[in-house]
C-alpha cells in the first residue's frame, strides 16, 4: 500500500478542498432545479424519471470516491494532527455550529415532548418504552441531549482557537458527543418507514450523516490528542464528502425559502442550520490545520 501511495502524485490539503468546491458547481444547479420541478413535497419521491436524477447521483459518487481516494494519497493529509489551528475565524465558525447545533437541540427536545404527550392517546395497550422506541421519542431525547453536549464542545474548541491553545486533552469524554448527536440523527432517519432510493432527502441525509459520524470522531480523537498515531486522512477523507452533501441538502432549501417556495419544501426535511453550519466548519478546519504551523506536543 506504501508503493500505490508513493508512485503517485499527492494533492495539497487545498486542492482537495478546491475539487470539493468545484464539484458544487456542478452539483447544485442540478439539485436546485430537482427540488424545485421534480419533487413532490407531500412524500419526497421524484415525480418523473428525468435525466438530472442519475447524473446528479452518478456525479456525486464520482466526487466521494475521488476525494477520498486522494485524501489518502495526500500525506500531509495522511500525517495525524498534534495541534489546533490558531484561527480567529475557525473559531466564529466554530461558535456558530455550536449555535446550530443548540437549536437542533430545542427542536429535538419540543418533537420528543409532543410525542410523548401523544402517548395516552395513540399507544393504547402498547408499553411506555415501546412506544419510545418505535415512536422515536427516545432519538428524538438522544439527539437534543447529546446535541447540547455536543454544542458545548464547540464552544470549547472554539475558546481554544481564540486563546491559541493546543490541548484539549481534559475534554476526551465530552468530545464524542459530536459523534452520538449524528448517530441520534442517523437513528431517526433509519425509523422512518420511506423507500431509501426513491426519497432523494432521505438518502443524501443518510449519506452525509454516514460521513459525518466518521468525521466527527476522527476530529474528537485528533485535537484530544486521544489517537496520536491515528490516520488523520479520514478528516479530509469523511469531512469532505460530508460538507459536500450537506451543501447539496442546505443550499435548494435555502433557495426555496429566499424565494418564497416553502410549500416546494417535503414535510419533516426543512432547513437543518446545524447541518448548513457543519458544512462551512468541515473545510475551514482543514483549511487551517492543514496549512497553519505545527507546533510538536511536550
Amino acid at each position: 500500500m506504501k508503493k500505490i501511495k508513493g508512485s503517485l502524485s499527492k494533492p495539497e490539503p487545498t486542492v482537495l478542498i478546491s475539487i470539493a468546491a468545484l464539484s458544487l458547481c456542478a452539483l447544485l444547479p442540478l439539485r436546485v432545479y430537482q427540488v424545485t420541478t421534480l419533487i413532490d413535497p407531500e412524500t419526497g419521491f421524484f415525480t418523473e424519471n428525468h435525466f438530472t436524477v442519475p447524473l446528479m447521483y452518478a456525479l456525486g459518487a464520482i466526487v466521494i470516491v475521488t476525494l477520498t481516494v486522494l485524501s489518502f494519497l495526500n500525506s500531509k493529509a495522511n500525517r495525524a494532527r498534534n495541534c489546533i489551528a490558531k484561527s480567529a475565524s475557525l473559531g466564529i465558525i466554530s461558535m456558530l455550529t455550536a449555535l446550530g447545533l443548540t437549536y437542533d437541540s430545542i427542536v429535538s427536545v419540543l418533537d420528543f415532548m409532543q410525542l410523548n404527550s401523544e402517548y395516552s392517546v395513540t399507544a393504547h395497550g402498547v408499553k411506555y418504552s415501546a412506544y419510545l422506541t418505535q415512536s422515536g421519542a427516545a432519538a428524538y431525547m438522544a439527539e437534543g441531549i447529546t446535541g447540547i453536549l455536543a454544542a458545548f464542545f464547540f464552544c470549547i474548541y472554539a475558546v481554544s482557537c481564540f486563546r491559541k491553545e493546543s490541548k484539549l486533552s481534559s475534554f476526551s469524554l465530552i468530545s464524542i458527543t459530536p459523534t452520538l448527536w449524528a448517530i441520534s440523527r442517523i437513528v431517526l432517519r433509519f425509523l422512518e418507514k420511506i423507500s431509501f432510493v426513491n426519497i432523494s432527502d432521505l438518502l443524501l441525509e443518510l449519506i452525509m450523516l454516514a460521513f459525518m459520524i466518521i468525521f466527527m470522531l476522527t476530529f474528537a480523537q485528533v485535537v484530544t490528542g486521544t489517537s496520536p498515531e491515528i490516520s488523520a486522512w479520514r478528516l479530509f477523507g469523511c469531512g469532505l464528502p460530508a460538507a459536500v452533501v450537506a451543501f447539496i441538502i442546505c443550499v435548494p432549501r435555502i433557495f426555496l425559502a429566499i424565494t418564497g417556495n416553502f410549500e416546494l419544501m417535503v414535510e419533516g426535511y426543512e432547513i437543518e442550520f446545524c447541518d448548513l453550519a457543519l458544512a462551512i466548519f468541515i473545510p475551514v478546519f482543514l483549511y487551517n490545520t492543514s496549512t497553519a504551523k505545527k507546533t510538536a506536543e511536550n
